[in-house]
């Protein structure tokens, strides 16, 4: 009986945490915020024709699958609210990328023979974890590792026990994709593929690794050439701006203050110290981009609950991140998995190198940022995992149903909550709510919070408005409707899937038509962008993914 109500709680707590992470993140947090979004934002202009090519050296899929959602986001379209729904367009997308990535992630842990109920709260923790939510909310290609690297590494281990090439063959297109997607994130994965097999890469038959790696070049370079002749500049250049031109001293390594991560945790001040960067912006938020970033309604009417530190939701996170360094080099009989808790140790030294010079100048000693965690979360997501797996082993069932808990109250207070939810705040939120999918499961315990009447934005909405009077339509002899236009109404263009088109006048009409299928015209309609190389990986990808499933369907099925 315990056994069973561990397993249900896993899977309730699993569920809770994945919709209440998506909720806040959409809610609290608007993706236009985010680090380099209106220099990513030119592949969302060039898909939807506003410019001619995004000049930028980032591979298409991942800018190409985020500018379907936003496609789709137009129908809820408001030039007011604009940043509202293309940010939740965004957050979205990257969820879909979240449970490739999770589904991915329970596969492996299965091949490992660990039980479902600890990988689910295993995952419930991850949900939780900080770089992964963040990782969530900003449109950056990283997402797409974290949703790909899981799948890769499940069908190297199908090699290793079965010796059939079709195990490496079908990882292919995906390790093609990631090698195209972003230079930075293909050296990652890479040398962290290499860093948890390297003793078993001599058992590889070399004729299976040739033709492999033969097909994975060869696919590699479509995706390259048609990205190349879409953007117009090279993956391979990655122009610098004057301030990025330096090498970091090689004190940056080893210099720590542990005193000041406590005192002063703040954004540039330990640009110097790649301990103290990294300390501070594991669990936390360092450089300002998520939760603490000033637009942020996160940052917003936090209430200050502890009060004998004078920054809490920092020195906590610096806290976690040092248990987290602690327990990646415990050594104990029942830990296990060491090469999988230590893989972001790959993404810290790549970094290192980075930030050294060898990979040419990125280094800003004003800022450290080439250090930023973000980089390498879908590493640090893995080592994390598994080091919440060898906690699960070891520990009861009172236990983890205390730190799953526990886990949620830090989690929640880190990114700003409780709230005071002053007047301003009320406002602002009663803003951003409507325009959010969360919107309609939300609603009624923000309007008790707020004191507004929330209205989620509907396709009706954003298309007709919403007026409660206007002119009803006319009902002719013949059986027909006669719609009166209304002076208040602006005419709009709608059109339906078959390409036919009406202008209403009226917001009857209006009603009327989107009813029976007619959408707004889009005025910025463009000839098909669609990069089908890219698109045919996308295939390539499903076709994987069922693959690697069938194969493991034995993991699936058995308890």
């Amino acid at each position: 009986m315990l056994k069973k109500r561990i397993k249900i709680f896993s899977i309730f707590s699993f569920f809770f945490s994945l919709i209440f992470t998506f909720s806040i993140g959409e809610i609290f947090y608007n993706s236009i915020d985010g680090t380099d979004f209106y220099r990513y934002f030119r592949y969302i202009e060039y898909f939807n024709g506003t410019i001619e090519t995004p000049s930028r050296e980032q591979g298409l899929f991942y800018f190409w699958f985020i500018s379907l959602f936003i496609e789709l986001s137009e129908q809820f379209y408001l030039a007011d609210k604009w940043e509202y729904i293309y940010s939740s367009a965004i957050q979205l997308a990257n969820f879909i990328f979240y449970l490739i990535g999770l589904l991915g992630l329970f596969l492996f842990m299965r091949t490992k023979r660990v039980n479902s109920t600890q990988i689910f709260l295993a995952l419930t923790f991850l949900n939780f974890f900080p770089p992964v939510f963040g990782g969530r909310l900003i449109m950056k290609p990283e997402m797409l590792a974290f949703a790909l690297f899981p799948w890769v590494l499940l069908g190297i281990e199908n090699y290793f026990k079965s010796k059939n090439i079709i195990s490496l063959l079908a990882i292919t297109p995906l390790l093609a994709v990631i090698a195209t997607s972003k230079g930075t994130v293909f050296v990652l994965t890479g040398s962290a593929i290499v860093f948890i097999y390297i003793k078993k890469i001599k058992t590889i038959k070399i004729s299976d690794l040739i033709i492999s790696i033969s097909v994975f070049l060869v696919m590699s370079y479509v995706l390259y050439q048609e990205n190349l002749t879409v953007n117009n500049v090279s993956m391979l250049s990655h122009p610098e701006l004057e301030s990025y031109l330096f090498r970091a001293p090689l004190s940056f390594i080893y210099t720590v203050s542990f005193s000041e991560i406590f005192s002063n945790p703040f954004r540039n001040v330990h640009a110097g110290s790649l301990f103290g960067i990294t300390a501070i912006d594991l669990f936390g938020d360092y450089f300002n981009r998520y939760w603490d970033h000033e637009r942020s309604l996160f940052v917003s009417s936090r209430q200050q609950i502890i009060t004998f530190l004078d920054y809490p939701r920092r020195n906590l996170s610096v806290f976690l991140s040092i248990l987290f360094f602690v327990f990646t080099f415990i050594k104990q009989k029942s830990y296990i998995f060491s090469s999988y808790t230590k893989v972001y140790l790959v993404g810290i030294f790549i970094l290192i190198l980075t930030s050294l010079g060898v990979f040419g100048l990125h280094f800003n000693p004003n800022k450290g940022d080439t250090v930023k965690t973000h980089y390498y979360f879908f590493l640090l997501a893995f080592s994390f995992v598994f080091l919440i797996i060898n906690f699960l082993r070891r520990s009861n069932t009172n236990t983890q149903i205390i730190t799953t808990v526990l886990a949620f109250l830090i989690f929640t207070f880190i990114v700003g909550f409780p709230k005071n939810y002053d007047d301003n705040f009320k406002f602002e939120l009663s803003e951003k709510l409507p325009t959010t999918l969360s919107c309609r499961i939300t609603s009624s315990y923000f309007e008790v919070i707020t004191n507004y009447d929330i209205e989620c934005l509907t396709k009706e909405l954003a298309t007709c408005g919403t007026y409660e009077v206007f002119n009803k339509p006319v009902q002719h002899e013949d059986g027909y409707l006669i719609f009166q236009p209304d002076e208040f109404f602006q005419n709009t263009n709608l059109q339906d899937s078959d390409g036919n088109a009406v202008t209403v006048s009226g917001y009857a009409e209006c009603l009327h038509y989107l009813s029976g299928g007619f959408t707004k015209v889009q005025s910025n309609l463009v000839e098909n962008r669609t990069p089908q190389i890219n698109r045919i990986f996308l295939f390539f990808i499903l076709a994987s993914f069922i693959f690697l499933i069938f194969r493991n369907k034995s993991f699936i099925i058995n308890k």
